[in-house]
């Protein structure tokens, strides 16, 4: 992400399966932070890790009710379709006319999230994925916790060449995120591939550094000492969903800019989506 984004707004709903949802995907995000005082933050509290093994290939032979147990669609019932592709996840024109206005879309259209009905706490996460190389679409692959935090993978559309990681963590006494200050933008290793290509994006993450890779190649390395900023450091530390979606980032202007947006409904599908080909969950901590 960098500094023109709003983020992902977080919302919490009610429980499934016995679990507290974390809601949606979207173009904007609040800046609550956590009441406190700042100049007594320390460092987060060491936890012990909390991971439990998990692999599940979308495909035409996954077991629907496993699907159903383990995750949780955040929108409607047709935004999403499991077939022998993957798992698509759909983006569709809003309704009625579509004006453009100061680098913005006037309607934005409703995407499509999933959000695990299970938690992890330190491990390593693989996506296999991919999305729309179309300006102003978003296609995200996260772990995100009830305490905000948030360790992200991130597909802009109008960067189909590239791909961006990122990570947020509020201090307490904070009253919005620290948007731009831990994000990068990062290239595919070995050659040109793009973002509509399905590939194996990693979030490696234990007590001390997060590592991200793609198709077994690591691009990154984020060391919690390094997410200490204003006297605070920034590193997730609390038990985190897996959520993925798809969103249109074509308002507000600053998020709109992010993405290279808005999208231009005159020249793309009414209907377009990502696809997710498989998700693993690998516990070496």
């Amino acid at each position: 992400m960098v500094s023109t984004r709003a983020a992902v707004c977080v919302i919490l709903a009610g429980y499934l399966h016995g679990f507290v949802q974390a809601v949606t995907l979207s173009g904007t995000r609040s800046g609550s932070g956590i009441p406190g005082n700042s100049a007594a933050v320390m460092a987060p509290r060491a936890r012990p890790s909390h991971c439990d093994p998990f692999h599940m290939a979308f495909d035409s032979s996954t077991n629907y009710p496993d699907f159903e147990r383990d995750f949780s669609p955040l929108d409607g019932p047709h935004s999403y379709q499991l077939g022998s592709g993957g798992l698509s996840l759909f983006l569709d024109k809003p309704d009625g006319r579509i004006t453009t206005k100061d680098g913005t879309n006037n309607k934005v259209a409703e995407g499509s999230t999933l959000n695990s009905t299970f938690t992890v706490l330190y491990g390593k996460v693989t996506y296999t994925f991919s999305g729309p190389a179309v300006p102003g679409v978003v296609t995200a692959a996260i772990l995100i916790a009830l305490e905000s935090d948030e360790i992200d993978i991130e597909l802009v559309g109008g960067r189909p060449t590239q791909w961006q990681t990122n990570t947020f963590a509020p201090a307490l006494g904070e009253n919005k995120p620290l948007y731009s200050t831990f994000s990068s933008l990062e290239d595919y290793p070995h050659g040109h591939k793009t973002v509509a290509e399905s590939h194996a994006y990693t979030i490696d993450w234990n007590p001390e550094r997060i590592v991200w890779s793609v198709d077994g190649s690591e691009v990154r390395t984020l060391r919690a000492d390094d997410t200490r900023k204003n006297g605070s450091l920034h590193y997730p530390s609390h038990p985190a969903r897996l959520q993925f979606g798809i969103w249109d980032a074509s308002a507000p202007a600053g998020t709109s800019e992010w993405a290279r947006g808005p999208i231009d409904w005159e020249k793309y599908p009414e209907r377009m989506s990502a696809v997710f080909e498989s998700i693993e969950v690998e516990c070496p901590y």
